[in-house]
This record gives C-alpha cells, structure tokens and sequence, in this order.
C-alpha cells in the first residue's frame, strides 16, 4: 500500500474494479496526463501484457521515471490478490477477503516502500510447495509464459520435471493441450491456469468440479498461487526485461527444497540423450 502514493494505488485498484468487478469508472481517479497514462499501462498490464504497446510504457517512463518500476510492481501485487480472492471463491465457495481492506492508509508523507523484499519472500515461499508433481508445476509455469510471452520464461526448463519424463515433445503440447495426448490431470491443471489468467471472475461453468475431482485442496491451491506467482514475470515483459539468457536451446534451472533457484544447469542426461 506504500509502494506508490495513495492515489497510484487507488487508480490501479479502481481499473481492477471497473475491468473485472463491473464497477462504474470514477472520473476524478485520471484527472491528468500522468493518471491517464498510467491508467491505460495498467489495464494493459492486467488484461494482456504481451500486448502492451511501445507507446504505452514510454508514456509511463515519461511521466513516472524512476517511479515507473514500483509502479508496475503495485500493479502485479493488486492483479494477483484480484486472481487469488477470486480464485479461493469460485473453487471454495467462501468469500475470500481482501488483505489491503484491512490495512492503515498509507501516509502522504511516507517515504515509498521498497516492495522488492515482500515479493521475493512470496515468490520464494511458493516456488518452495511440492503438493504437485513436477513435471505438473513446469506445465504450468511454461503455460503462463507463454500466456504473457516471456522471453526468458520460456527459454527456461525445470531439471527435476525433465529427469521425471517431460521433454520438448511433452512441452510441445501445451499450446494444444485440450487436443493433446496429455494425460487428463494435466489437461485440468491448464484449463485451471487458462481461466486464472483470462478469466479469473468468471470460470467456466464445469471447471470448478473438474477440478475437486482431481486434485486435493492442497494441489489446488498450490495451482493458483503458481500462476500468480509466475505471473511476476509481467513485470519484466512491461519494462521489456524479459530477454532470454541464451540464444540458442534451453536454460535448466533447479529448485531448492527452500525455494531458491539455481540458473545455468546442465542439461540432464535424459534431455542430452533425447536431443
């Protein structure tokens, strides 16, 4: 709530509202050119970031400069509580609520909060889950890369998912996965991803019992906060930092059971064998 000011943070969380919740646009929240840009950045950012035009995060630098980081990442941190609440209430039925609802007003005063820390904890802790198998996780993962279209992201492969079985040909199939010989619980897994990402108020209508027939609470939600959390990359791919460590093939990268990651692995000797 203390990343940006007070009126930053209310504009994103009212083009939230207005995008997702059906909510009227409040004129008063973009008065100036500044309001305006970054309005428009962050509905770009929410409904499509591979989308985002040159224009829009020019526009954005222009007015924010050195705010423009903090900016994209207080959208990130509202766009994924949006995803999570939503979540937890079509899958669980129980209203989920909303975490900044309770906290103080941040004072115009203050100096902004550096939001670096709290995201990397939470992207540590998750990365660290393992109700889900592997080779499940890296779908996921390589599915919202794609969604968002991170360079790096998609240049990456999990070790630990290769040595359980996956390949390229495996990886293959998520962008077709529905016609895919993919077996069911994965295909469930990524209807689940699809519909956190384009259509987190609204699943489809057979989705949710798809899913409890299928995976425990526990996988469950460990799917949601995999894609929220994967979903960091949007930030990168707003500020175009999202290039791609290498030129040719594939980077490996590893998990610590502490949900710290390593880069730059070698290739297991199951993918080198099959390459």
């Amino acid at each position: 709530m203390s990343a940006v000011p007070p009126a930053m943070a209310a504009l994103i969380r009212e083009r939230i509202a207005v995008l997702f919740a059906g909510a009227q646009a409040d004129p008063a929240v973009t008065t100036s050119d500044t309001d305006r840009a970054c309005a428009e950045a962050a509905e770009q950012f929410i409904i499509d970031v591979a989308a985002m035009s040159d224009a829009q995060r020019d526009a954005v630098g222009s007015a924010l400069r050195a705010g423009t980081y903090p900016f994209f990442q207080t959208v990130y941190v509202h766009d994924l509580g949006f995803r999570l609440r939503m979540a937890l209430e079509q899958l669980f039925e129980e209203p989920a609520a909303d975490p900044a609802s309770g906290s103080p007003a941040p004072r115009a005063s203050q100096e902004p909060v550096d939001l670096w820390p709290a995201l990397d904890t939470f992207l540590t802790v998750v990365a660290a889950l393992d109700h889900l198998d592997p080779v499940t996780t890296e779908l996921i993962r390589l599915r919202g890369a794609r969604a968002h279209n991170c360079r790096i992201c998609q240049s990456r492969r999990n070790v630990t998912a290769v040595t359980r079985g996956a390949d390229e040909s495996t990886f293959d199939k998520i962008d077709f996965y529905e016609s895919s010989d993919l077996d069911e619980r994965h295909k469930v897994a990524l209807r689940l991803t699809d519909a956190v990402i384009w259509q987190p108020a609204a699943y489809p209508p057979t989705l949710v019992k798809q899913v409890r027939d299928t995976f425990t609470p526990q996988e469950t939600i460990e799917i949601v906060l995999d894609v929220v959390r994967n979903a960091a990359n949007k930030v990168a791919v707003a500020l175009q930092a999202d290039q791609a460590v290498v030129s040719v093939g594939v980077e490996y990268f590893s998990v610590a059971s502490d949900g710290r990651l390593a880069y730059g692995l070698q290739a297991p000797v199951t993918a080198a064998a099959g390459s």
